[in-house]
């Protein structure tokens, strides 16, 4: 049997209300009846006055604890509601002012101001969610046991996550990147999903259920790279053709003078005449020769700086890449591809690039086997050109003006093909084959 004390805990406190109402009732409703009797009253008129005495305690007791259980029951429902998350309920409060009305008020005020912050909370939420799934900048969130987060599309794309090994594969690679502490700020060279470059990379550090994970923020600079550089190469490009083109132009008018007027002399020759006009005719015409090489040499690299902006229009692929392969006739290239695949391109720049690439790729394996496909990803269109040479053998050199493997070759095709691909938004790579020997160039460009 539980104490007089533990009885009291377990009483509501509408009960502890009606309680205090029939304590103090009954004594007045005792009294009464004993004034009655000790003033000789009749006794059925006593009885009367005691029943209905009764009757109206336990009447109005009753609407006490009614009255005080409602109002409880309905300010413990709004809270209730505002725990599970609805704010739009209200509690209704008397015409009267007191104390009551005071809590329904603040209850209510409270309630609307919580849908407020709530309202305010989602549309700060969308919109940082907005930003994150469009910004250009990769986010990945790790935890302290190296398992990955999150990561925002612009990571996915950037790191290739699409399974749990490239997962696995991609907290290996970003082990260097976990390193930093909170607040480093480094541009660091990685080779991410299979993007090799360099990567300005910031580290900060939050808390979710008491653990500590790091927040990566992973910004690809290799087109603000290449951008400047390009654009050095322009200027350094346009600044040496002028020069050099003011003074090939005269060299090259002279020489061819100087050499007429040696072939058209008819004056006596000697033993010692003869050779020496032979030996003048043939400088000339050497200097002639490789003053206009030179002149070419600089007109082709003057491409770099005069790049026309694309001009773009629906392109079938298929179509397009078929004018390509007729001008290789003498080599069976295989195809495969979307027939009714198309996109958003400049098609003279387009066939430029593709037509590069073929070249290329037959000239380094004039024997092998050279395929070109094309397909459809989301909204990106990728055309690989696929060959059996040797394979790329420096990485560092392979987009870099002037520099050649080939004898004869001035450099400035896949630079050129690079500046197109990424004029009309999409991307170039070059990487080795891992099934064979050879190389594989892989363009990604948006399907419209």
């Amino acid at each position: 049997m539980l104490p007089p004390q533990a009885n009291r805990k377990r009483k509501s406190f509408e009960a502890q209300l009606t309680f205090i109402s029939l304590t103090v009732s009954l004594p007045l409703l005792g009294l009464l009846i004993w004034v009655m009797v000790y003033a000789n009253i009749s006794i059925w008129l006593t009885l009367i006055a005691a029943l209905v005495g009764g009757l109206a305690i336990l009447v109005s007791s009753y609407r006490i604890y009614q009255k005080t259980e409602f109002q409880f029951r309905t300010l413990g429902n709004l809270l209730d509601a505002m725990i599970q998350g609805d704010y739009s309920l209200r509690a209704r409060s008397g015409s009267n002012d007191g104390a009551l009305s005071d809590l329904i008020t603040a209850l209510n005020g409270l309630a609307a101001r919580l849908s407020q912050q709530r309202t305010e909370s989602v549309e700060s939420q969308f919109l940082v969610r907005t930003v994150i799934n469009h910004i250009d900048v990769a986010i990945v969130a790790i935890t302290e046991n190296s398992t990955l987060r999150f990561a925002n599309p612009a990571a996915q794309k950037l790191l290739q996550i699409n399974n749990d090994k490239a997962t696995s594969t991609l907290i290996q690679q970003l082990a260097t990147v976990q390193q930093l502490s909170s607040g480093s700020h480094k541009v660091m060279e990685l080779t991410l999903g299979k993007e090799q470059g360099r990567f300005n990379v910031h580290v900060q550090t939050f808390r979710e259920d008491g653990q500590e994970q790091k927040l990566l923020f992973i910004t690809d600079v290799r087109m603000l790279l290449r951008s400047e550089e390009r654009k050095a190469w322009q200027n350094l490009v346009r600044v040496i053709s002028h020069e050099i083109n003011n003074s090939l132009s005269p060299i090259a008018s002279i020489s061819q003078t100087l050499s007429k007027l040696v072939t058209n002399c008819d004056g006596a020759h000697t033993g010692f005449a003869t050779p020496l006009q032979h030996d003048l005719e043939q400088g000339l015409t050497v200097i002639n020769n490789r003053a206009l090489g030179l002149k070419q040499f600089v007109e082709s690299y003057q491409t770099l700086a005069k790049l026309p902006a694309p001009k773009l229009t629906i392109c079938h692929l298929q179509n397009l890449i078929a004018k390509c392969i007729a001008l290789f006739s003498s080599h069976a290239i295989i195809t495969s591809g979307k027939p009714e695949l198309t996109l958003t391109a400049d098609p003279a720049l387009l066939e430029q690039v593709i037509i590069n690439l073929l070249k290329n790729a037959m000239e380094v394996a004039p024997d092998g086997q050279i395929a070109i496909d094309w397909q459809q990803r989301d909204s990106q269109v990728r055309i690989t050109v696929t060959d059996e040479g040797c394979g790329i053998k420096n990485y560092d050199n392979l987009f870099v003006p002037f520099y050649s493997t080939k004898k004869g070759g001035s450099g400035i095709g896949l630079v050129l093909c690079r500046q197109i691909i990424e004029a009309h938004g999409g991307y170039i790579a070059l990487i080795n084959r891992q099934d064979t020997s050879g190389c594989q160039a892989i363009i990604e460009l948006p399907a419209h």
